[in-house]
C-alpha cells in the first residue's frame, strides 16, 4: 500500500507544471480627451486631434452629413457634397477600451 501511494505520488509530482511566481504586469490606462482641429478650404475639410491628454489607441471619426462611411487615423480629410454646417464627431478609445467624445460643428462652402 505504502509503494502504491507513493508510486501515484510520484507520477502526480512529476506531471504538474511548475508554479510560477513571476509578476504579472497589468495594463494601466488613463483616460484619452482631446478636441476636434479642422482646416476648411471650400467643401474640403481635413480633420485632426487637438489638445490630446491621456492613453489614445484608436480614432473614428463620422463627418455629420449622413453620407460618409466613418473614418480612423489621427488625422483625416473628408470632402462635402454641398454647402452648409455639419456636426463632425471624433471619438477616442484606448487600449483599456475606454472611451471618450467631442463633437465640433463646421461650416462649407463653394
Amino acid at each position: 500500500m505504502k509503494t502504491t501511494f507513493l508510486l501515484l505520488l510520484s507520477v502526480l509530482l512529476l506531471s504538474c507544471e511548475p508554479f510560477n511566481l513571476e509578476r504579472i504586469n497589468f495594463s494601466t490606462c488613463s483616460n484619452p480627451s482631446a478636441s476636434v482641429g479642422a482646416t476648411i478650404t471650400k467643401l474640403q475639410a481635413n480633420f485632426f486631434v487637438d489638445k490630446s491628454t491621456g492613453d489614445i489607441n484608436t480614432v473614428s471619426w463620422t463627418f455629420g452629413d449622413g453620407r460618409g462611411l466613418p473614418q480612423t487615423g489621427a488625422q483625416v480629410s473628408y470632402t462635402y457634397d454641398r454647402p452648409g454646417s455639419y456636426t463632425v464627431t471624433m471619438s477616442l478609445t484606448n487600449r483599456c477600451n475606454q472611451t471618450f467624445t467631442a463633437t465640433r460643428t463646421i461650416t462649407v462652402a463653394n
